[in-house]
Formats: structure tokens, sequence, C-alpha cells
């Protein structure tokens, strides 16, 4: 057997677990939610890959390694593991949440507001160079690209721009906290409308640097949050978001698709085959290199902010860690999905361990806090939604929490135990009047 026929029959070997998969997800339980979005582009990412594995029109970047099924195996195996709080939620069903009784999530909606408020000076600036140039200046998009790449080395020192780190900080939270106001029966609109526009400039921001990761990031968050809460939210509501959802995903392909083709669009080998190879690179390049990459990180990239607290020789962004760690075949200027991310950091083993101890809290805190009345705590819901956004944003990509997003788990997690414990605190010593 060839290569090229190896390839094809393990590359279309992944497509059908993944299919399988989703009939298996869908046969429990019909309602398409969240982890089916997930498995569903998880087949289009393998679709990608098989039609990206032989094609030798841009051997300075297809020039793959013949495909192992192991590495595919294990690959499926963790991804299924990251994806077993979705499952368990998929299986157990609830209808309603149990809403806290705080105002913190008022204030942090609040917060996340007005730093997008704060961030509008720089974005109405660059909006003539950014987002309209890209419609008018076929290099715009590369340009935009190039002056990113060449700002990189100075990125992970000081503290510049502190409304664009919170706002990045808080921007997954920011997503969840808008599905969560539109399931209350009596909505706050102003902070609704706020959270909307605070979504809308997270989407718009990455436009301007020319990333096309940024946007595709954001709208699988997105997309993930609504599905997540869409059994908690009314017929109505519904309808209305999947139109606006609709009107949003045309708006935004359009300078996307420009970015694409301002970058890619005088390649002799076309923007279709440099689109395939970005699509469908992650599940090849792990398979090549992720198990075996001659070496590890040591935790360099996912725990990036956690390692520089403890170890001064820790790099300060993407261009010092290529350098220090040189030898390994790939790093992080190729996708490896967010499963090869912890094997590239911490090797097969210990990558497998973490997943299974993460995973083990999140159901372990699912089943402890189980409630009788259909209903779902709000901090168990959050930390569902934080899975959920490690397999979306990650199964083309990689670990999107990683380096200076480090603060967004350090967001989401004080979120959660202030969530968990403010209410365990409530449950045990009763507020004697309770506004209604």
């Amino acid at each position: 057997m060839s290569v090229i026929e190896s390839n094809y029959i393990l590359s279309a070997f992944l497509i059908l677990l993944w299919v399988i998969t989703l009939i298996w997800y869908q046969h429990k339980n019909k309602n398409f939610d969240a982890g089916s979005f997930i498995i569903v582009m998880y087949i289009i990412y393998a679709v990608f890959s098989i039609m990206t594995i032989n094609d030798d029109s841009i051997p300075q970047l297809t020039n793959y390694e013949p495909l192992t099924l192991f590495p595919y195996l294990y690959l499926y195996t963790m991804m299924m593991i990251a994806l077993t709080p979705a499952i368990y939620q998929h299986a157990n069903p609830t209808d309603r949440i149990d809403y806290p009784k705080t105002n913190i999530l008022r204030i942090i909606a609040f917060i996340i507001i007005v730093v997008a408020i704060l961030n509008l000076p720089g974005i109405v600036s660059d909006f003539r160079n950014g987002l309209m140039s890209i419609f008018t200046d076929a290099e715009a998009g590369k340009k935009a690209y190039m002056e990113q790449i060449d700002n990189a080395s100075n990125v992970g020192g000081a503290i510049r721009n502190l409304p664009a780190i919170l706002f990045n900080s808080f921007s997954d939270i920011g997503i969840f906290l808008l599905f969560y106001f539109m399931t209350m029966s009596k909505k706050n609109y102003k902070i609704i409308y706020g959270l909307l526009f605070a979504n809308v400039i997270n989407l718009i921001m990455p436009i301007m640097r020319g990333q096309r990761s940024g946007v595709a990031l954001a709208f699988l968050t997105i997309i993930c949050g609504y599905f997540l809460f869409k059994q908690y939210l009314s017929p109505k509501l519904n309808t209305v978001i999947k139109k606006i959802g609709i009107v949003f995903i045309v708006i935004i392909t359009l300078p996307v698709a420009a970015i694409t083709i301002s970058r890619f669009g005088s390649e002799k080998a076309g923007v279709a085959t440099f689109i395939n190879w970005y699509i469908g690179q992650g599940n090849i390049y792990f398979n090549n290199h992720a198990l075996d990459d001659n070496g590890i990180r040591y935790g360099d990239r996912t725990l990036n902010l956690f390692k520089r607290l403890v170890d001064s020789k820790t790099s300060m962004n993407y261009v010092e860690r290529r350098e220090i760690y040189s030898k390994l075949k790939i790093n992080d200027e190729v996708f490896s999905t967010f499963v090869g991310d912890f094997t590239i950091d911490f090797g097969p083993f210990f990558a497998v361990i973490i997943f299974i101890v993460f995973n083990f809290f999140v159901i372990y805190s699912f089943q402890r806090n189980k409630t009788n009345n259909n209903k779902i705590k709000l901090h168990q819901l959050l930390l569902l939604y934080f899975t959920v956004c490690i397999s979306a944003q990650g199964g083309m990509y990689l670990f999107s929490y990683s380096d200076t997003r480090n603060l967004n788990i350090i967001v989401l997690a004080l979120l959660y135990y202030y969530l968990k414990y403010h209410e365990a605190l409530l449950e045990k010593f009763p507020l004697k009047k309770q506004n209604k």
C-alpha cells in the first residue's frame, strides 16, 4: 500500500470515528447541544484534513510525514475525555437554572461593558486603517497581520493597555453572562444590550489586526454558549437569536474572507488550498509530531503565567519560546489541537493524567451538587462552559487559554469558587429577608 493510500485510509478512519460518535451521542439524547456542535466541528476538521493531507501544491506547508494509527486513537481518546462533562450533561439534561442570589454578576457585566467602551477610542482610530482598508486595499489584511508578528517580541512584558487586558480576560465570561441574563424571566435589557455590544467589539478587534483565528475562536465560543443555554431560553428568544446569528455570520464572513484573500490571494496554489491547510492541519501535525516532538516545553505555553511566578527563565512570548525550544519538531507556529499543546508541554503520559484528573473533578462537582428538581447550579454551568470552550476553541487550533490568556482561567476560577461557596453559605445561613 502506498503512503498516499495509507494517508487517505487513516484520515477517513478519523472521520468515521467522529461520525459514529455523533450518532451515539445523539442516540443518548436527540437534543442538539454544545457537545453535538463540537463533534460536528471535529468531523468538519477531519474532512479538511483528508483534503490537505496529500496536497503537494504548497510543499513549504504540507510537507507532512506519513500518518500512523496510534496518534489518531490517542487524539480521539483525549478529545472524548475532554468532552466527558458535555456528555454527562447531555445524558442528564436539566431545563432550569438555579439562579444565585448575588449582585456580583451584574457588577462583572458592568465592568465588561465599561472596559469595552474604554477600548472604543483605539478601535475608532484603527477603523479606517483596519476594517475599511481590508475592503479597499488587497494587501491590508496581510500588512495588519505582519505588523502583529513584528510586535510579538514586545508582548508579555510590562502592562501597556490595561483596558485591553481586562477586556480580553473577561471575554469568555462576557459571552456566558450575555446568555445567562437572556434566560431570566425579568430581563435587564440594559445589561443584555451592553454585553451584546461588548461581544461585537470582541469580534471586531481581531479583524483590525488581520487575525482570523481570533474571530473564529470568538464565534465558536458564542455558538457553544448559545447551545449550552438553549434549553433554558424561551422558544421565541431562541428563534430571534438564530435569526440574528445568521445575520452576524454573514456580516463577519465578509472581512474574514477579505483577510484570507489578502494574505493568500497572490499565492499560486490558490486560496482554497490554504483554507484546506489552515483548517485541516491540526489533526495531521498532531499525528506526525505531538507524541514525539524531540522534547517537551515543561508547561511553557499552557501554564505560561503560572510558570513565570516560579521560573524567571520562562518565555515572555511565542518568539522567545520558539528560540528556547528550537529543537522541537513543531511548536506553536502550526496548529496541533489543544491536546497537542498539552502533549508537547508535558509529554503524552502526563497529559493523560492532567485530562483525567481535571475532568474527574468536573464530573464530581456535578454529582456532588446534583439537585433533585431538574435544575443546574450556575457554578456548575460555568464549569461546563469552560470545558466546552476548551474543546470548541482547540479542536483545530491550540489550547486557547495559553500564555496571557491564563488570566481568563484565573478570572473563571475566581467566579466559579465565589458562586459555589457564596451559595453554600446562603444554604447554611439563609438570609431572613430575600428580595423576590
